[in-house]
C-alpha cells in the first residue's frame, strides 16, 4: 500500500510508513515500517478530564477474580494518594538517614492538573507514608526522577516551563526529607528532559527537544557540565523514549529506530561518555490492528540468577484519538533479547498483556515488575531460560485505580520499582501504591 501522511495535530507527531495486512493479533517482523504518535505527545494532548471525563461507575483494570487466580498476589501494605493531579515516575531509596523514601513526578499537562512539584514521601514506615515536603519548580510537568548511587543526590527532568528553563535539577539529599536544590542545567536542554539516570559522576538523559541522549558531568552537582551527546541520525519519525545504563552500556529505547546499544565506558567498542560508540541496534516490527510499530518504549538489561543475561524491551502502541481518561485499547509487547553478546542481541521470547501494553518497569530477584496502564501492577517471572511466549510466568495482578482518584475509579499504573522486599508504583490518577509480593494462598 501507499505511503500515507496525517495531519499535524497539536504536540503531536506526523505518522509516515507503510501498511500491510496481516492477522490482527500480534507478531514480530524485524523490518521498518511506520512511526506513531509517541505516548508522551499523546498524554498531553489528551489527558484532559473534567465534566467530558467524570470517570466510570465500575473500576477500570484487572478483576478481583482475575488476580485471585495467580500463583501470587500484591498485598496492599500502604497508600500515598495524590488525588488533585497525575503521578508520573517514581524512586525508591534508604537515604543516608537510614530511613525509606520515595520521590514521585507530577503531570501536568491537562485541565485542572499541576505537574510542578517532585513529591517526597518517607516510607519507612510502609503502612503509613508521610508526605515530608516537596520541591516546587517551574514546569508543566516532572517527568523523571533517580538517585546517584552514593545517596547524596538526586535529579529529576522538567518539561514545559513557562521561562523555558527546562532541563535538570539536581538536589542535595544530606536531609532527604527536605532535599534542597544544589543546582541545573537547562541551557542546551530547553524542548525538555523526559529520563535522567546516574552512573558514577555522569547524569545521563533524553532531550526530548533533540531526540537525543545528553550526558553532564555532575561531579559539581553545583555546577553540572556538558559532557557528551549521540543520537541516530535525523529523519522525520526521530523520537528517543527512554534510556538505562549499566555496567558501562547505555540501552536506548529509539522508538522506529529499535533498540540502540552504546559503549559509554564499557570499552567494548572503546567507547566514553564524552564519546559514545555504537554497539548494536535492532529494529523490530510489533504488529497491532493490522499495521506495523516500532514504537520501543523502554528496555532494562538484566542477568538472572541462571547466568542469562537479556534486555527487556517494551513498547506502547495507542491508536490517535485515544483518550486517557477512559478504558483504553493499547497495543505492544514486552520483547525479551538475549543479550549473551551485546553485539548481536537477538529476540527469544515475548510477554502481552493484551489490550493494555507495556509501561514503566524493574526487575530485581527474578521477578519483573511493571506497570501496565490500565492493566494495572503486574509480576513476571524471569528466572532461568526465556523462550517464545511467557503468559504463564505471570505471577500476579493488582489493580491500581481509586474511586477518588483524579479519574475515579481509572486504573493506569504508570511505573514499578522494588526497594527492601516491598514494590511501590505510581498511578497516573491515584499516587503513590505500597505492596508487596506474596504467595497466593496468604
Amino acid at each position: 500500500m501507499a505511503a500515507r501522511t496525517y495531519r499535524r495535530a497539536p504536540d503531536l507527531r506526523i505518522l509516515r510508513g507503510s501498511v500491510r495486512r496481516t492477522d490482527p493479533r500480534h507478531r514480530t517482523t524485524m523490518s521498518y515500517r511506520i512511526a506513531i504518535v509517541p505516548l508522551l505527545g499523546l498524554l498531553a494532548a489528551c489527558a484532559s478530564p473534567g465534566a467530558s471525563a467524570p470517570g466510570t461507575a465500575r473500576p477500570v483494570g484487572p478483576t478481583a477474580e482475575q488476580a485471585a487466580r495467580k500463583p501470587a498476589r500484591f498485598e496492599v501494605v500502604g497508600r500515598g494518594p495524590v488525588l488533585h493531579t497525575r503521578s508520573t515516575d517514581l524512586w525508591a531509596f534508604r537515604g543516608v538517614d537510614g530511613r525509606d523514601y520515595v520521590y514521585t513526578g507530577t503531570w501536568g499537562a491537562c485541565n485542572g492538573c499541576v505537574g510542578n512539584r517532585l513529591y517526597v514521601w518517607d516510607v519507612s514506615d510502609p503502612a503509613r507514608p508521610a508526605l515530608t515536603d516537596s520541591v516546587l519548580v517551574d514546569a508543566q510537568s516532572v517527568m523523571d526522577v533517580a538517585v546517584n548511587e552514593a545517596r547524596t543526590v538526586a535529579a529529576f527532568g522538567r518539561r514545559g516551563a513557562e521561562s523555558r528553563r527546562n532541563g535538570v535539577v539536581l538536589l542535595d539529599l544530606s536531609d532527604p526529607a527536605h532535599p534542597r536544590q544544589l543546582g541545573e542545567y537547562w541551557e542546551t536542554l530547553t524542548g525538555g528532559v523526559q529520563t535522567v539516570t546516574f552512573s558514577g559522576d555522569r547524569l545521563f538523559l533524553v532531550d526530548a527537544g533533540n531526540a537525543e541522549m545528553r550526558v553532564l558531568d555532575v561531579s559539581d552537582p553545583r555546577d553540572p557540565k556538558p559532557l557528551g551527546r549521540w543520537g541516530v541520525p535525523d529523519n522525520p519519525s526521530r523520537f528517543l523514549s527512554d534510556l538505562t545504563v549499566d555496567d558501562g552500556l547505555a540501552y536506548l529505547a529509539y522508538w522506529d529506530d529499535g533498540l540502540v546499544i552504546l559503549d559509554v565506558g564499557n570499552g567494548i567498542k572503546g567507547g566514553t561518555a564524552q564519546q559514545p560508540r555504537l554497539v548494536s541496534q535492532v529494529r523490530y516490527q510489533t504488529e497491532w490492528r493490522n499495521r506495523s510499530y516500532g514504537n520501543t518504549h523502554y528496555a532494562f538489561p538484566y542477568t538472572n540468577r541462571a547466568g542469562r543475561r537479556y534486555v527487556f524491551v517494551s513498547n506502547q502502541i495507542l491508536p490517535l484519538g485515544a483518550d486517557l481518561n477512559r478504558r483504553q485499547e493499547i497495543g505492544g509487547l514486552l520483547h525479551v533479547f538475549d543479550a549473551t553478546n551485546v553485539q548481536t542481541p537477538v529476540m527469544v521470547a515475548s510477554y502481552e498483556v493484551s489490550g493494555y501494553g507495556i509501561s514503566r518497569f524493574w526487575v530485581q530477584g527474578d521477578t519483573l515488575y511493571a506497570g501496565t496502564n490500565n492493566g494495572g501492577l503486574r509480576a513476571l517471572d524471569v528466572s532461568g531460560d526465556l523462550r517464545g511466549r511467557i503468559q504463564r510466568r505471570e505471577l500476579a495482578v493488582l489493580a491500581t485505580g481509586d474511586p477518588r482518584g483524579f479519574v475515579p475509579n481509572l486504573t493506569f499504573t504508570w511505573a514499578a520499582m522494588p526497594h527492601n522486599g516491598l514494590v511501590f508504583a505510581t498511578d497516573f490518577n491515584s499516587g503513590l501504591w505500597v505492596t508487596r509480593l506474596v504467595p497466593g494462598g496468604q
